[in-house]
């Protein structure tokens, strides 16, 4: 019964349209539903808050109103990596700020590491919208780092013990 609930007054939220007015941002677990359930992207924020470019984003890149419109089509998730460890490290999150950009189904489809201002955030948008995972690119090659990264840290961890 409860859980109806929820999903009807998230389903409600999620169903306003976008409008002028500030971007409405989800906790991780209501983003992720609201999305399954709308069919819309994601952008997930990781932050922290000792984190000055994210408090510049936070000031200054998010409330612009090209930003804003934007990101109308996505539901709108901030993570305080501080507060919420299991899904930094779900993500693999390393520096921050880090934005993910995930398709309706949850599939990461795009990822920017560091600042980004209103213009470059809107370009990243642009970007990312309507990919798929498979249409994404850089992914296999990213793979591939991450792979040859660990073997390197393998090695050196035998070479030292």
């Amino acid at each position: 019964m409860l859980k109806g609930l929820l999903l009807i007054i998230i389903l409600s939220i999620a169903a306003i349209p976008g409008s002028a007015g500030a971007t409405r941002w989800y906790n991780y677990e209501e983003g992720i539903l609201a999305s399954s359930v709308t069919e819309k992207p994601v952008i997930i924020d990781f932050y922290a808050d000792w984190c000055g470019p994210c408090i510049a984003m936070e000031q200054g890149t998010y409330p612009d109103p090209r930003v804003m419109s934007e990101m109308s089509d996505f539901i709108a998730i901030k993570v305080d990596t501080q507060k919420r460890i299991d899904i930094e490290t779900k993500y693999g999150i390393a520096y921050y700020p880090t934005v993910v950009f995930l398709d309706p189904e949850g599939k990461e489809i795009g990822r920017h590491i560091g600042y980004l201002g209103p213009e470059e955030m809107v370009e990243e948008i642009k970007q990312w919208r309507g990919k798929s995972p498979k249409e994404a690119p850089g992914f296999e090659a990213l793979y591939l780092l991450f792979l040859i990264s660990m073997l390197k840290i393998m090695r050196f961890i035998k070479r030292t013990s």
